[in-house]
């Protein structure tokens, strides 16, 4: 879809990536600086220094202990992290749970493993369906949770995240989680599934800088986990990507120096964006689901067309470039009839969007 933006002129509120002056000045001079002094491979699991940050830096926020010698891990964006993982974790013939909608990289992630997907859909209420899970939990290996999710924006709750816990110890699951959104969150009673009982003990986080520094082309990302699950992870690491661009983890020690003032200024910039975008999708006649987290809106249309049919006329007779809701499910031939809009752009932009599809609907 993108591509499709480029070839008709417009807007782009397809893919995830921020505006070029969204990073913060001084880390990008970090980087800048850095790029002098060390171009170079770092140590494969990542620059002492920023392991260093990143384990002070969630021990203050999330209340755990990550030993950076043996259980961080710096991987060459979230997505690596994520696959390294699976790669690492996951047993030819396993099945993986997740929900969806989901970003889609689970999938082929799960598939290179030799797993196989076990998707719950939760499209209708987007509540954890305890009962769905429990049944899928009992042949299953691994869990992966998003939260906050894209593309829907859900946060699970502390009673949801309490209730999968009870469920992965029953049922002796490894937990994979991807946090890349942790601090694009509209509630204040957010929480990481490492802060819920004892699922820290039996987790990999997998979150980065991409999105929180909205530095999405630097590909830095983070592994945390225990070092029974760092020690495999970090092999499969070591024989992919050797490590993370040293200048951008550099950087990355920098933006981890931020007072605590850049991440509320960051989550109430994108919670003004996401009202802007609601509240103008609903003058076009759309139906959008808000979200408590990320930076997506799911909407539905009201027309009987299918979700790749209305993106394909929107990018082209409106000028408005989405991604069709389908992309977020794993049968291939799913029709979910909503679409996925992206607020990481300036307002600016989200309002001459939204006017764009005010003035050039057809539904």
């Amino acid at each position: 879809m993108t591509r499709e933006a480029h070839r008709h002129g417009a807007i782009n509120l397809s893919q995830g990536i921020p505006d070029v002056d969204e990073a913060p000045a001084e880390i990008k001079q970090a980087a800048k600086d850095a790029i002098d002094a060390e171009s170079q491979y770092t140590i494969t699991w990542g620059l002492p220094d920023l392991r260093e940050s990143i384990s002070e830096r969630y021990a203050d926020w999330k209340g755990v202990d990550y030993d950076p010698e043996t259980e961080v891990t710096v991987t060459t964006g979230t997505s690596e992290a994520l696959v390294s993982t699976m790669l690492a974790l996951a047993e030819p013939g396993d099945e993986v749970v997740y929900f969806e909608p989901v970003y889609e990289s689970y999938i082929p992630a799960v598939r290179f493993a030799g797993a196989e997907p076990v998707p719950i859909d939760i499209t209708d209420t987007l509540e954890l369906p305890e009962e769905r899970l429990e049944a899928a939990a009992e042949d299953a290996s691994i869990l992966v949770l998003n939260t906050p999710m894209n593309p829907t924006g859900k946060v699970f709750t502390r009673e949801e995240l309490e209730r999968i816990e009870e469920i992965v110890f029953e049922h002796d699951l490894l937990v994979v989680t991807d946090e890349i959104y942790e601090h694009i969150v509209y509630d204040d009673d957010y929480l990481s599934p490492v802060e819920v009982g004892d699922l820290a003990a039996r987790t990999v986080v997998c979150t980065g800088m991409s999105k929180t520094f909205s530095v999405t082309g630097w590909r830095v990302g983070f592994c945390l986990a225990p070092e029974y699950l760092s020690r495999e992870l970090r092999k499969v690491h070591d024989y992919t990507t050797i490590c993370a661009p040293t200048p951008f983890q550099r950087a990355g020690v920098k933006a981890l120096s931020l007072p605590e003032s850049y991440y509320t200024d960051l989550s109430d910039s994108y919670e003004e964006r996401r009202d802007v975008l609601c509240e103008g999708l609903e003058e076009a006649g759309l139906d959008p689901v808000v979200p408590d987290g990320a930076y997506y809106v799911m909407a539905r249309y009201p027309t009987d067309e299918s979700d790749a049919e209305f993106s394909r006329r929107l990018v082209r007779e409106a000028g408005v470039a989405v991604v069709p809701g389908s992309s977020f499910y794993t049968d291939e031939d799913a029709e979910s009839g909503w679409v996925r809009f992206t607020f990481s752009r300036d307002e600016e932009t989200i309002r001459e969007a939204v006017n764009r599809l005010q003035e050039n609907r057809w539904w």
